[in-house]
């Protein structure tokens, strides 16, 4: 696969554009795929084979006005790359692009029918809502709060082997999991802890953030000191999990990924 070219900047737009609104730029997806130009490129300028397809225009890249295009029906042209794997090897503004994209299309998809009354939705320009045709219920885009910590003793830190990470890698992650109902983040990340790994932590810090749109995330990283106790695992998702010294750490996640970041700090 060849080096895409380099964006630096993602300015999202504000919610649905006008019919004939179009955009010069396109970003090609296929379910959790995306489509590359013959050059290696994820930005497609406007082809022939796209007429009749619903294209969502969402911001701007650099100069380029982007709308995002999902189709089950890919092209022999190009070539189509797993998502995450073109993620890992780009630049912070294409991984912003995608999330935005691909939550807004999920949205339009969960949303095609209003939950209240069953009856047809429809977007509304100039907001990200999916409106009810009867009853005029507005359904905005699902957003999902985690926390996501690194715990750290001295200079090592705690790392665990997730039972879905088993497949294709060996790869070490830290502790993640969704904010429960009338939690506080704080709160999220002393229980998750407790949970999966069976410790105590204290002096939490948040440290910074990252939409994750597998599909729907917003993760809130922080870094928390160990206090106490023995490392017991939560055997239904884990399947190891224990201190590594900062200079001698196991396959972690790539660089684009908050987990990696909150390693590296």
């Amino acid at each position: 696969m060849r080096a895409v070219t380099p964006m630096n900047q993602y300015q999202p737009a504000s919610g649905w554009t006008l019919e004939g609104d179009l955009a010069d730029r396109f970003l090609i997806m296929s379910g959790h795929e995306i489509l590359l130009t013959p050059d290696g490129n994820y930005l497609w300028q406007k082809q022939a084979w796209m007429e009749g397809l619903d294209a969502v225009r969402t911001g701007k890249l650099d100069a380029h006005s982007v709308s995002i295009i999902q189709t089950d029906n890919v092209p022999a042209e190009g070539t189509v790359v797993n998502v995450r794997q073109l993620m890992a090897t780009q630049p912070a503004a294409m991984v912003a692009f995608y999330s935005h994209a691909s939550q807004i299309l999920r949205s339009q998809k969960d949303h095609r029918y209003c939950g209240c009354c069953g009856s047809p939705c429809s977007p509304r320009v100039g907001e990200w809502a999916m409106v009810c045709s009867t009853c005029d219920m507005s359904y905005y885009p699902r957003i999902s709060p985690c926390i996501i910590v690194l715990i750290h003793k001295g200079d090592e830190v705690l790392l665990v082997q997730h039972k879905k990470h088993l497949r294709n890698t060996s790869i070490h992650t830290v502790i993640a999991g969704f904010i429960e109902p009338g939690e506080t983040a704080e709160e999220a990340v002393v229980r998750e802890v407790r949970e999966e790994v069976g410790i105590e932590v204290g002096q939490i810090e948040y440290c910074l953030s990252q939409s994750w749109p597998f599909p729907h995330a917003l993760m809130l990283g922080f870094r928390a000191e160990f206090k106490s106790g023995d490392i017991c695992l939560e055997e239904e998702e884990l399947v190891s999990g224990g201190w590594f010294h900062r200079d001698n750490l196991p396959e972690i996640p790539p660089q684009f990924t908050i987990s990696r970041q909150l390693i590296d700090i």
